[in-house]
């Protein structure tokens, strides 16, 4: 059995996992190494701490544990047995197991189903405390203490490969804690901001506009990178002011709290994000470049403000109600983002009305945004043909479940 020390996943939208493979670096990973859906990565324990609080483009963090083969599912209850789980959660911990599957033989039928695949390591978990402690640990599927993923592979000796990771995060990364209200299919914080990344946006020397803003996510993530928020910000103050209310499951995590110095280094972390942060709103109230939302939907711009509002971001962003197709910049240099419908869900003749849409933008950009920049982000891949431009970079990336594309306009 392979037991693990400073190695990580950190997933991520599919799409942007250059760019969170440049973000780990940069945050002190020593390898990174892209792969679909994530990072995997080799770090020190602070550095993984510092990717759940500073990364804008992680879903979620993973520690690796341990890793080995089995032959059927009877092997592997065995060896999740040998497994030192109270090194790893305490009895009194609730749980949760999940699983997935990468490369299995075709020729086997074991590890199928991913319920019956958490049931073999549950029973493990359960029958180690039982026998090591005389007492067992609950199972939570909501909101547990301590939350484990087990991936099955093809091996390479016997049939399967298990690994089995920590999950260190509990809610996803991408939910940042300013989004109280929201409008149909939003576009994911973390998505939004791999977008600007991939714009190569630059909040010194350029304005930006959303052009129909929804709920605020592209202006609000915009203003966090711009002022040089970490995205966990509001998370860090909440855990400052109650830290009883564990705000990360790896706070549950034996491995971190029985280590002094790491703990420090976390509280250090912590008070180095509540400073910059004060900080970072100063920068926002002096910077050169001009940050505004619009959308024709008041029910979306009353969701956008009351979002705004719980950012702390209201003073530093303005927000309007108008077609987006009459949206003309200033003189700075500018770059419009939009993500308009993608029309999944169709009535009868309402597909001219979004073709006229998508139409309409591009011709308010050639003709009004001359010397600027336009990026579109739609799932609806045919309405890209009509906008009637030449795009200078496409991207494919995913919104959840769907696939997207990023497409960027260079206006001249």
């Amino acid at each position: 059995m392979k037991k693990y020390r400073f190695e990580y996943f950190a997933s991520c939208p599919s799409g942007l996992e250059d760019i969170l493979a440049k973000e780990l670096s940069e945050l002190g990973a020593k390898i990174t190494v892209p792969v679909r859906g994530g990072v995997q990565f080799e770090a020190f324990h602070e550095v993984a701490i510092r990717a759940i609080l500073q990364s804008r483009i992680a879903s979620r963090v993973f520690k690796f544990l341990y890793q080995f083969e089995v032959n059927n599912e009877k092997d592997y209850y065995l060896e999740a047995t040998d497994i030192k789980w109270k090194s790893l959660m305490d009895v009194t911990h609730t749980f949760r197991l999940t699983t997935i599957f990468g490369d299995l033989p075709f020729e086997r039928e074991e590890f199928r189903n991913s319920q019956f695949a958490n049931l073999k390591l549950k029973d493990a978990i359960v029958d180690y405390f039982r026998h090591h402690e005389g007492e067992r640990p609950s199972v939570e599927k909501d909101f547990p203490d301590v939350s484990f993923l087990a991936r099955v592979d093809r091996g390479r000796e016997k049939p399967y490969l298990i690994t089995i990771l920590y999950d260190l995060c509990g809610d996803p990364l991408n939910q940042r804690g300013y989004r109280i209200s929201k409008t149909e299919a939003p576009v994911k914080e973390n998505v939004a901001a791999g977008i600007l990344k991939l714009c190569r946006w630059e909040p010194e020397t350029e304005d930006l506009i959303d052009g129909m803003c929804g709920s605020g996510t592209f202006v609000i993530e915009a203003a966090l990178m711009a002022g040089g928020i970490a995205p966990s910000y509001l998370k860090v103050e909440k855990h400052l002011n109650n830290p009883e209310i564990k705000q990360w499951t790896f706070l549950n995590y034996p491995w971190l709290t029985k280590d002094e110095l790491l703990m420090e280094n976390f509280k250090n972390i912590l008070s180095e994000i509540k400073e910059s942060s004060m900080k970072g709103f100063e920068k926002l109230a002096k910077l050169k470049g001009k940050i505004s939302g619009n959308d024709l939907s008041e029910m979306s711009l009353l969701s956008a403000r009351d979002n705004l509002r719980k950012a702390k971001l209201d003073k530093y962003i303005e927000l309007t109600q108008v077609d987006a197709r009459v949206l003309n910049p200033g003189e700075n240099k500018c770059l419009f983002i939009c993500n308009p419908p993608y029309g999944e869900r169709l009535e009868h003749g309402e597909e001219e009305k979004l073709k006229a849409l998508y139409k309409g933008l591009g011709d308010h950009w050639k003709h009004n945004f001359k010397n600027k920049r336009a990026a579109l982000f739609t799932g609806n891949l045919e309405m890209l043909k009509v906008v009637g431009l030449k795009t200078s970079k496409r991207h494919i990336l995913y919104n959840g479940d769907i696939e997207c594309r990023l497409a960027e306009y260079d206006l001249y």
